[in-house]
């Protein structure tokens, strides 16, 4: 990631910057906790181990934080783990109503010619679990991004979301 042209966390960090500074995010695997550094909005900086002391260690599928308490989900290049899914429903959880959720992933894992999952099947299970798709970007050639909101109105999910297996990242020596 060193040496691609554009990351995605600047993309976000604009994104957030081009937004009210009231909005409260969660970060979702966080890593070093570069997004809180770059904004003035309040951020929950989250992840499974916790290499800076603002970051709160915890397992992405249940987080401390209060259902329905920020206006911001993002996941930036952190949908790594198999159970993926469950960090999803725990991001709609302590989502408000029409609160954002942002995802940036790597786009060989959301690339059916190469054996990554097919977007459109990805995007149907989160629209499933409650969200609306507002906007996608393919135009970077290294990620992609989804910006979704969350539904007003919240459906109990009881029928099985058919989620596609998203396949390891590949980084490639350079």
């Amino acid at each position: 990631m060193l040496h691609w042209p554009e990351k995605p966390v600047d993309i976000i960090t604009k994104w957030l910057k081009d937004h009210s500074p009231s909005l409260i995010v969660a970060d979702f695997g966080c890593g070093d906790a570069r997004l809180a550094r770059s904004v003035k909005n309040k951020v929950w900086s989250l992840d499974l181990v916790a290499h800076d002391p603002s970051v709160i260690a915890c397992d992405m599928s249940n987080t401390p934080l209060e259902s329905s308490s920020v206006d911001v989900a993002v996941f930036c290049l952190s949908l790594m783990g198999t159970d993926y899914p469950s960090f999803l429903q725990e991001a709609r959880r302590v989502l408000k109503p029409r609160g954002w959720l942002l995802i940036a992933e790597v786009t060989s894992r959301l690339d059916p010619t190469t054996g990554g999952a097919d977007p459109n099947n990805f995007l149907k299970a989160i629209s499933e679990l409650g969200f609306t798709i507002e906007s996608k970007d393919f135009s970077n050639k290294m990620f992609v991004l989804f910006y979704l909101k969350k539904k007003e109105k919240q459906n109990s999910v009881d029928r099985e979301i058919n989620w596609p297996e998203l396949k390891a990242c590949i980084y490639k020596r350079r």
